[in-house]
């Protein structure tokens, strides 16, 4: 029997198991501010490590930080307390930002994300281009917000491996789960790195058989996807589907599927299959939008139902539905399996499920999802014994390299079980912090000049550190520039070709002058002394003439400008 599916642009979904609590994390290593009474860190220090291992130190102002592990923390302490050049001993506290807020355009109205806890989850991480979430729908379309993470798909409606989307409603599922954050363009997806593998087996009227989806769910567990999401359904229970959505989970992929928009407590399938996660839509003030479908015998967990997303065309437009609430729950999932160790699909199903914020009438599952707190339960399982350090080297500025103003900094840094901070040191300070890749750091070079050694310092999940370090030159001051030679500024009767003499001089070097008549660059020298020809019939009845200079590091000088007459 062949059944026809109709999927609208309103589709729910969630998830539910019940798992085992998480055992807590290893610790990792505890960073102690110890004031100064007198004398040197260096002497504090070294004393210090007499009794304790110390992982590392940084001189503060009348402090030092030092690193030493949780398990010796407290040894730690009580020494220090006894050195009479120590005044105090108090943990390095950690204050956190705000929350992430993105820059793109439609942020503001992305309600769900501040709701679940996102926003505070894009603090640890923003996802993994290692984790694929395939979107078996109608297929999905390039759009600026996913440029560049569209993987190779597959067409089971015409039969081919063309998966764009005729009918929009695939690209925007993908949308709500992975469109780039922070680009200035559309939306923030929850998962901004993550990978999507389209799966079209949707025409573009919506509608398709049961036997081309369980294919499709089939292929996406084959070729590689973490999660398959399912923004789809029917009213009918089939094997089928269940044989599908269990090869999928016995492949080690989650399955969240939509609870549908029926408005009923009737199961929905494949949403309704056990191993998938079946998830509704809930609003702004936790309650279930009218249209989604509900039920605690199925129905695993909530989430936001309406999201904005870019659509096939790149404008942005309101995603309602189970069919929008599925792909953020396959989002923050996606986030989960962007953690390091990686987690299983069951670990990522329980995490979701047992943080789920209960919601009254119990009318799905577990209740409304929340990212925050099912990030946290995933970074906190059990974690083996870890002696291998992290790898981490500069990807920008290159050695030697002259920096000036504001720096931007860019580092890779990799670790068998995890990364759990890089620090960036300018002589030996910390002037930068970031805790999740890709790792950039903008650094001020103001009060550095001349050589300065930059270290990354990467610590792993199980306390482990390593260090690097690259030098560079910093030059904030402007080049020295002068004209030489020409007429001076007021001369009248200017004719001809008239020359301008000038010189730059520079302690990094010039990297070019340029002659500006009103404001304009007429000519440009690469080098320290130049004679610059001027016609000056070509210039009008009067000229303004200025010498600028750039040295290597791109401080700029002007000479004060010479007016002519002609």
């Amino acid at each position: 029997m062949i059944v026809r599916v109709v999927t609208t642009a309103l589709l729910a979904g969630g998830f539910g198991l019940a798992g085992t609590p998480a055992a807590q994390a290893a610790p990792e290593p505890v960073s102690l501010v110890v004031g100064l009474k007198s004398g040197g860190a260096r002497t504090v220090v070294a004393g210090l490590d007499r009794e304790v291992d110390v992982l590392g130190s940084t001189a503060l102002t009348g402090a030092v930080s030092v690193e030493v592990p949780a398990g010796e923390a407290s040894e730690a302490a009580a020494a220090l307390r006894a050195d009479p050049a120590v005044a105090y001993v108090e943990p390095d506290h950690v204050a956190r930002m705000a929350v992430i807020t993105p820059k793109d355009p439609y942020y503001g109205s992305q309600w769900g994300v501040t709701k679940t806890g996102v926003n505070q989850a894009w603090e640890t991480t923003r996802g993994s281009s290692g984790t694929v979430v395939a979107v078996v729908d109608t297929g999905v379309s390039a759009t600026p917000d996913l440029a560049g993470r569209l993987l190779p798909g597959h067409d089971f409606v015409n039969n081919d491996d063309d998966a764009s989307d005729d009918q929009g409603h695939g690209t925007m599922a993908a949308g709500v789960i992975a469109a780039a954050g922070n680009n200035t363009t559309g939306v923030a997806g929850i998962c901004w790195t993550c990978r999507i593998l389209p799966v079209k087996v949707l025409g573009a009227d919506g509608f398709g058989d049961y036997s081309a989806i369980a294919e499709g769910i089939r292929w996406a567990a084959d070729h590689g996807a973490d999660i398959i999401n399912l923004s789809l359904g029917g009213g009918s229970a089939s094997q089928l589907f269940t044989d599908a959505v269990n090869y999928a989970t016995d492949k080690g992929a989650l399955v969240i599927a939509a609870a549908g928009n029926d408005g009923v407590g009737t199961p929905h399938y494949p949403a309704a299959v056990p191993a998938a996660l079946a998830v509704a839509g809930s609003d702004p003030g936790d309650k279930r939008y009218s249209w989604s479908n509900y039920g605690s015998s199925w129905v695993d967990i909530a989430a936001p139902g309406c999201n904005p997303a870019q659509t096939r065309t790149g404008a942005v437009g309101q995603f309602c539905g189970t069919s929008s609430a599925t792909p953020f729950v396959s989002g923050v999932a996606a986030l989960l399996e962007s953690t390091s160790p990686t987690p299983s699909a069951a670990a990522v199903r329980a995490a979701l499920t047992s943080t789920a914020d209960a919601l009254p009438g119990s009318w799905a599952g577990a209740g409304r999802i929340d990212a925050a707190a099912a990030l946290d339960i995933a970074r906190s399982m059990p974690l083996t014994t870890d002696v291998t350090r992290p790898t981490a080297s500069f990807l920008s500025p290159s050695g030697n390299a002259l920096v000036r103003g504001t720096a931007s900094i860019t580092a890779r840094a990799t670790d068998n079980v995890s990364v759990t901070k890089v620090e960036l040191l300018a002589n030996g300070k910390v002037v930068a912090v970031d805790r999740a890749a890709p790792y950039a750091f903008s650094w001020r070079t103001t009060g550095f000049s001349g050589t300065v050694a930059l270290t990354l310092r990467t610590t792993d999940r199980g306390g482990n550190v390593t260090t690097t370090t690259r030098r560079v030159r910093v030059d904030n001051r402007a080049p020295a520039v002068r004209v030489t030679s020409g007429p001076a500024s007021g001369t009248r009767h200017v004719t001809k070709t008239r020359v301008v003499g000038a010189a730059a001089s520079d302690a990094s070097g010039i990297r070019t002058m340029d002659l500006l008549i009103n404001g304009k660059i007429v000519q440009r020298y690469a080098g320290t002394s130049r004679s610059f020809a001027v016609q000056t019939w070509k210039f009008g009845s009067s000229l303004t003439v200025r010498i600028r200079a750039y040295d290597k590091a791109g401080n700029v000088s002007l000479t004060p400008a010479r007016k002519w007459y002609r």
